[in-house]
Order: structure tokens, then C-alpha cells, then sequence
């Protein structure tokens, strides 16, 4: 076991004056409500501010939906960010070291966690490949990288806070990291219910978000337990969009699949359980195999680190403690 990353303690400058208040405020899902709150309205602030921006710059030409998908992820991982930023500091009372937001790993961690990614990825492609439910095309000789590399970039920034970052660390901060991982999974995949997905059964729309809960959330909050950084898990997740939608041209819980700008045309035979329909391929059980297997790698890898840590003792008052990163 390792010493608690944080502890919300009485210092935090915005808890509350009275005993009761601090309770309230004391209570993880005061606090991620909070977090989701601000960061909402960081969102509403960033946009009316990038279309003011627009308007006085007097841009009129209409934006290509990829461009328009990339900026709005920008603003929602700035939004995030900021949110994440100011409850870290101003609420919790710690430091952006203990919140995974330091500069070693930047670049490197992040880099390694697009190889994993995309490397895993490929592994469900080919096993899809080779029990001949995956058929690829051609490859497209105009395919341009670029705004699908910072589009998933910004995805994947703005759902590792979120999910990895605020709301992981604070249930883990109360409850231990047991339930964390339950809760931010769960969260994670609820997160999916909300894809418009045509063609789908009832059953069929919650396939998708609960293979999603085990299989990419078992595996970048793993790689978030690995590091106690958040850059592992946003190169996880970033490597994993990018390769199914960008480089197979799979469907991503619905969306992107067979775009122009993809470099390989394909297209999918066979039952929903092979394929995932039009899910994509996140909602078929080589995807949760492979997914929850990659996991479980990086899990054990965390676990011999000792990196599993037990619920805090309520009883007893709670003391801000900050973990040193290694």
C-alpha cells in the first residue's frame, strides 16, 4: 500500500465556515458535482468568447465538421482543465504535482501512450481481421492526419481530467482506490448512453457503454495508477481514437466511422457481438477481451508498485497529504 495521494483538508480556502458546511463540503460527490459544475461553465464562457473572437475577426466561411469537432474538444479540454485546475488548488488545497499535472512525462508518457494505444487497437483489428469479420480497403492516398491527431488529442485530454484526473482522485481520496475505480468506470461508461447510434436495440445501446466501462476504463485508469500522471492514460486514449477512427476507419461509439479522411477504407461483416455494429467495434467482445487484458497488465504492473490504496478512515480528521510522484 502507498500513502494517500490527498486528503481534502479543513484548509481548502472555499469549504465552508460552519461544521455542518464542512461536512457537506467534505463529501466527494459535493465536490465532483462542483468540479462538473464549473467546468460546465468554463465551457459556456470559452465558447461565447471563441465566437465573439470569430465574429470580430469577421470569419464567415463555413468550417468543415472535423474542424468544428477539434475546436469544440479544444474548448471542452480547456474548460475541463481550468475547472480541474482551480478545484485541485482552491478547493482541495493541493498542488498540480499530486493531481498528475507536472512536466516530467509530458512528452514521453504521452508519446508511449499513444504506441499503446494504437498498438492495442491494432491487436483488436487484426483478431477482428482474423476470424474474418474486418475487411480493409484500400488505402487513401489523400488522407490528411492532422486535424484528427489534435481532434482526439483534445478528446482524450478532456475526458482523462474529467474521469482519470478529478473525479478518480477525489473517490479514491474518501473511499479508497476499490471504489474509485468502480465509480469513475461506471461514470465513464454512463458517460456513453447519450451516443445517437441508429440501428440499435434497446439491449444493443447498452452493450456498448458497459464494454466501454471495462475495456478502455479499466485500462487508462490502470495506466493513471501506473504513474500517478495523467499523461499515460491521455496517450492511451488519444492512440485509441486516432487508430479506430482515423487509421481503420471504424465507427467510435457511433461516430466517424467510414469518413472521408481516413488512411484505409473497410467495412465490417457478421454478428453485433463480433463487429459491434454500428457501435463500432468498442461494443464487440474481441474489442472487451483484448481491451480488459491490456488492462489487467498495466493493473498488475500498478499493484507491484503499490500503487492500491485502502479507504481513508472517516473517523479520524482529515489531514491534507500530498504523494510524491517517483
Amino acid at each position: 500500500m502507498t500513502d494517500r495521494p490527498f486528503a481534502a483538508g479543513p484548509t481548502a480556502l472555499v469549504a465552508p465556515s460552519s461544521s455542518r458546511g464542512r461536512q457537506f463540503w467534505a463529501s466527494p460527490i459535493t465536490r465532483i458535482l462542483a468540479f462538473l459544475g464549473l467546468a460546465l461553465l468554463f465551457l459556456l464562457g470559452i465558447i461565447l468568447l471563441a465566437r465573439a473572437v470569430l465574429m470580430a475577426a469577421g470569419s464567415h466561411s463555413p468550417l468543415s465538421g472535423e474542424v468544428t469537432n477539434m475546436l469544440g474538444y479544444a474548448c471542452a479540454a480547456a474548460a475541463v482543465t481550468l475547472a480541474y485546475v482551480v478545484m485541485v488548488r482552491r478547493a482541495d488545497g493541493r498542488s498540480l504535482l499530486s493531481a498528475g499535472l507536472t512536466a516530467r512525462g509530458l512528452f514521453s508518457e504521452t508519446g508511449i501512450g499513444l504506441l499503446i494505444g494504437g498498438g492495442v487497437f491494432s491487436a483488436v483489428m487484426g483478431m477482428m481481421r482474423a476470424v474474418g469479420v474486418y475487411h480493409i480497403g484500400a488505402v487513401n492516398p489523400h488522407f490528411r492526419p492532422l486535424v484528427p491527431l489534435l481532434m482526439f488529442l483534445f478528446l482524450a485530454v478532456f475526458q482523462e481530467v474529467a474521469v482519470r484526473g478529478y473525479i478518480f482522485q477525489t473517490l479514491e481520496g474518501r473511499w479508497g482506490t476499490g471504489i474509485a475505480l468502480a465509480g469513475s468506470t461506471v461514470f465513464f461508461g454512463l458517460a456513453h448512453l447519450g451516443s445517437s447510434v441508429d440501428g440499435l436495440t434497446t439491449l444493443q445501446r447498452l452493450v456498448g457503454p458497459v464494454f466501454i466501462s471495462v475495456e478502455t476504463g479499466l485500462l487508462f485508469t490502470a495506466a493513471y495508477l501506473l504513474t500517478r500522471r495523467l499523461w499515460l492514460p491521455i496517450g492511451i486514449h488519444w492512440g485509441w481514437n486516432f487508430f479506430e477512427s482515423s487509421i481503420y476507419g471504424a465507427a467510435n461509439t457511433g461516430s466517424w466511422g467510414n469518413e472521408r479522411n481516413t488512411l484505409f477504407s473497410d467495412h465490417f461483416t457478421g454478428p453485433f457481438l463480433l463487429t459491434g455494429g454500428p457501435f463500432g467495434p468498442e461494443a464487440s467482445v474481441i474489442c472487451l477481451v483484448i481491451g480488459a487484458y491490456a488492462g489487467l497488465l498495466l493493473l498488475r504492473l500498478a499493484l507491484r508498485k503499490g500503487q492500491w490504496q485502502v479507504a481513508l478512515d472517516t473517523r479520524s480528521t482529515p489531514q491534507t497529504h500530498e504523494k510524491q510522484v517517483k
